[in-house]
C-alpha cells in the first residue's frame, strides 16, 4: 500500500508536544491523499474510582479535554483539513488499536511519547506497543 491510497487516518491525541507533531504530519497525509483524519483521546482514570465511560467524566476534566480536542480540530481546519474527534474510556495500549481495528483506519500517525511516557525511553511505551503489535501501518513522530 502506498500512501496516496489511504483513505482513513487516526491519531491519538493526549495534548502532548509529541502528539501534536503526530496531528502535524497526519495532516500533511491526508491533504496528500484525501483521507479522512481522526483523533482520538483515550482517557485513562481508573474504574475503580467509579468511571466507567466518558459521561462519568467530572466537568472540569471534560472541559479540558474538549478544549484539547477543539485544538486539534483549529490545527486541522487552518490546514485544510476536517478532523473528526472522538473520546474513549480505557487503556492506550489496548484502546487505541481496538479503535483502528474496529474502524478500519489504513494508517496511525503517533507522537514517540505522549503525557505519560517516561524520559527515560527513546519512544514512549504506548507508541512502542502500538508500533511493534499493529497490524495497520504506523508512523511515529518524534
Amino acid at each position: 500500500m502506498q500512501y496516496y491510497d489511504v483513505k482513513k487516518i487516526l491519531v491519538p491525541i493526549d495534548g502532548s508536544q509529541n502528539s501534536f507533531r503526530g496531528l502535524e504530519k497526519a495532516i500533511y497525509f491526508a491533504r496528500q491523499c484525501g483521507a479522512t483524519l481522526t483523533g482520538l483521546y483515550v482517557s485513562q482514570k481508573p474504574s475503580r474510582y467509579g468511571f466507567d465511560n466518558i459521561e462519568d467524566l467530572d466537568s472540569s476534566k471534560r472541559k479540558q479535554i474538549d478544549m484539547l480536542l477543539e485544538k486539534a480540530k483549529n490545527t486541522a481546519a487552518k490546514n485544510g483539513v476536517d478532523l473528526n474527534s472522538k473520546i474513549i474510556h480505557g487503556s492506550a495500549k489496548k484502546d487505541i488499536l481496538d479503535f483502528a481495528n474496529r474502524w478500519n483506519y489504513e494508517l496511525i500517525v503517533i507522537g514517540s511519547k505522549g503525557a505519560g511516557s517516561s524520559e527515560e525511553s527513546f519512544i514512549g511505551s504506548v507508541a512502542n506497543h502500538i508500533l511493534h503489535t499493529s497490524k495497520i501501518p504506523v508512523l511515529v513522530v518524534k
